[in-house]
């Protein structure tokens, strides 16, 4: 049972800030600013991470009005959670979009804000068990003391923090847990170290196509080309 009642899916739309429309993607996404990154913003100055010349830190991520979206989301979420939520519920049950795909995206820019956040995506998931959700991620140490249940149906997909290197290859805040979904980039000329999916985007004008790789909870890892 909802708290908070909408009439319209514009109602609901704004009360979670709205929604972006990755154009690589079949589905829409909910995003905050990359600037707001924890371990991600760290990555960023390291030369050889994945978050090194961040696609979410340049182009039109950075225009005005696209920030001034993204924070507006951010802000959404952090001035009444569980209106937030109630909302995000009611949008996966009645934008017909998303019902027909039965795919959405949680951050094509920026990432898991903390435990609380996590735990408001998790509900959400809980809550609409008709749609696969997809949650890229690079915070390594909330994951992986998450202790609460997470929805069938929400793939937490753990990025390798390096270009060329899985988890086993490295030591990362004391990490040696095995995570049961993660996602790895590897340049052009070391594709061949790929293991699991390789995503098929570069060979498809970019695009996802009819790929559900990231959301596929039978598939454990997923590999990118660098851009």
């Amino acid at each position: 049972m909802l708290t908070y009642k909408f009439n319209t899916l514009k109602e609901a739309e704004t009360a979670v800030g709205g929604l972006s429309s990755p154009s690589k993607m079949p589905s829409y996404a909910w995003s905050i600013s990359a600037k707001r990154c924890n371990t991600g913003s760290k990555l960023a100055k390291v030369k050889g991470s994945v978050c090194y010349n961040c696609y979410a830190l340049k182009g039109r991520y950075m225009f005005n009005n696209v920030q001034s979206a993204l924070e507006n989301r951010y802000k959404a979420w952090s001035s009444n959670r569980n209106r937030w939520t109630d909302a995000m519920i009611y949008i996966m049950h009645n934008k017909r979009h998303i019902v027909d795909n039965q795919v959405f995206r949680w951050f094509d820019s920026g990432d898991i804000q903390g435990v609380e956040m996590l735990n408001d995506i998790n509900t959400v998931a809980w809550a609409s068990p008709h749609i696969r959700f997809w949650l890229p991620t690079k915070e390594y140490k909330l994951i992986k003391e998450y202790d609460i249940d997470v929805a069938p149906n929400l793939v937490i997909r753990v990025s390798a923090p390096s270009v060329d290197k899985s988890f086993p290859q490295y030591a990362y805040e004391g990490n040696n847990h095995t995570y049961d979904y993660i996602s790895t980039v590897y340049s052009k000329d070391n594709i061949d170290m790929a293991k699991g999916v390789v995503c098929p985007a570069s060979n498809q004008a970019n695009q996802c196509g009819s790929c559900r790789a990231c959301w596929n909870d039978k598939v454990s890892e997923v590999s990118y080309i660098a851009h």
